[in-house]
């Protein structure tokens, strides 16, 4: 205790030091930034028949990585904050290169089909275990290379490009023979990030890119202490991991919740390509806004608002059966709101807890969403209900695969899904205060 009262005024003291110093930034910058945006791995539902397997088992290709994200959080967040952005971006980029090149091997025709499903398991969890590094490292990145006021923009490309490969694989992947091509183009990025990762040269940049960088080395241990001591960052652990766990949930779960209600596969992949398109041109929008305003807490109540609409929206939408133009836009509102909210909140989150590790405070942000995400993938299917016959007409999850996968209706769990963004976002109103530690630090 002694320890923490003692480093709470040694910050006091460091944020009301004034000290005349000019901060420079260096143009490397954006190369290091492309290493990172282009370091994606696709996730796809890549095929209940190409693999004969349930759907249940394609699910788990998308919850491996927020199971394996769970108990590697910690040990690859100290990793990233003990040797650097550096080491951490070799040791995502190349796990995700050879990962990629695993999962090549499970379309091989001489093995049989549930042998080949192992292998793309095996693959996977290499690339989940290599995502608990690149997840970590864009806002650490983008506070240690950038200005205070491109961060938040860095921040919001190097984390949207994690979203593109679900934007690709829809397209790439109209049908169960597209699925070779799809593994065999996601070894193309992995590889070629692991090669321009070597000219990475240092983790931080000669000097400081400002007076808040000066300041960031915590005992590992005393820094999760202080994580769960400060209100403001445990209302964003709430309320960003619930807004990401749903998200994750939409994406994972979007063809079983859509099928039902007559939309096709090019309908999804459509909508999925809406959804994450619109959600990486709304992270660039609210990213360049908070760095010419400065106003997080606003921007992040003005999302979470917005996200509660554009959900209950959607599930209307949906369940109403409207026009599929009607849906792609629906879609597209969801993830325009909703999307932003995780590089936006983990700038909040530094913001509570300065000076505490970038990468320690995300990471254990991020497994929350995780944890949640789990559940409701695994909680949502045993909400939905049979079909009636009617439905049964109209369904089309069944085309081409009889008696191979249990069709349900998701009317409960997406009315649920709707509730919670509802809820948290009046939880996230009424509790949420942030004292801009890290600004004032400047």
């Amino acid at each position: 205790m002694a320890d923490y009262e003692e480093l709470s005024q040694s910050d006091n003291e460091e944020i009301n030091e004034s000290i005349a110093k000019v901060y420079i930034t260096y143009k490397r910058r954006w190369f290091y930034l492309f290493v990172i945006w282009i370091n994606f791995s696709p996730i796809a539902n890549l095929g209940v028949e190409y693999y004969k397997v349930s759907y249940d088992a394609i699910n788990w290709l998308s919850l491996m990585y927020m199971i394996v994200t769970i108990p590697f959080t910690l040990p690859s967040t100290w990793l990233i904050d003990k040797l650097g952005v550096r080491a951490g971006m070799y040791i995502g980029v190349w796990m995700n290169a050879i990962g990629s090149i695993i999962r090549c091997f499970s379309v091989l025709t001489v093995i049989s089909a549930q042998g080949r499903f192992v292998i793309l398991m095996i693959g996977q969890f290499v690339c989940a275990l290599a995502q608990t590094f690149i997840l970590f490292i864009p806002t650490k990145f983008s506070f240690i290379w950038f200005s205070e006021k491109q961060r938040s923009l860095a921040n919001s490309i190097a984390i949207g490009s994690i979203l593109i490969g679900s934007i690709l694989s829809p397209i790439i992947v109209p049908d169960m023979s597209k699925i070779p091509l799809l593994l065999y183009l996601s070894v193309i990025p992995a590889l070629l990030a692991g090669i321009l990762c070597l000219g990475i040269r240092s983790s931080e940049p000669p000097t400081p890119s400002c007076k808040a960088v000066v300041h960031t080395q915590q005992p590992f241990i005393l820094s999760l202490k202080r994580l769960y001591r400060s209100k403001s960052y445990v209302v964003v652990f709430i309320s960003c991991g619930i807004a990401l766990g749903c998200f994750n949930t939409l994406s994972t779960l979007v063809e079983q919740m859509m099928c039902p209600f007559g939309y096709d596969n090019v309908t999804v992949g459509i909508c999925l390509g809406c959804f994450i398109g619109a959600g990486s041109l709304g992270s660039l929008i609210a990213g360049y806004v908070a760095d010419k305003t400065g106003k997080l807490e606003e921007i992040s109540k003005i999302l979470y608002t917005a996200s509660s609409v554009a959900y209950i929206v959607l599930v209307l939408f949906i369940i109403s059966r409207l026009w599929r133009y009607f849906i792609y836009f629906a879609f597209a509102f969801v993830g325009f709101v909703s999307i932003p909210l995780s590089p936006i909140s983990m700038d909040l989150s530094l913001e509570c807890v300065y000076p505490i590790p970038e990468a320690t405070a995300i990471g254990i942000n991020v497994m929350s969403s995780q944890i949640i995400g789990i559940l409701m993938v695994v909680i949502f299917p045993k909400l939905g209900r049979q079909l009636s016959q009617y439905e049964m007409l109209t369904e089309t999850c069944s085309k081409d695969m009889k008696d191979k996968i249990a069709i349900l209706n998701y009317s409960i769990p997406l009315y649920t899904m709707a509730f919670i963004m509802v809820a948290v976002t009046l939880f996230y109103f009424a509790c949420f205060k942030c004292k801009y530690k890290r600004r004032r630090q400047h």
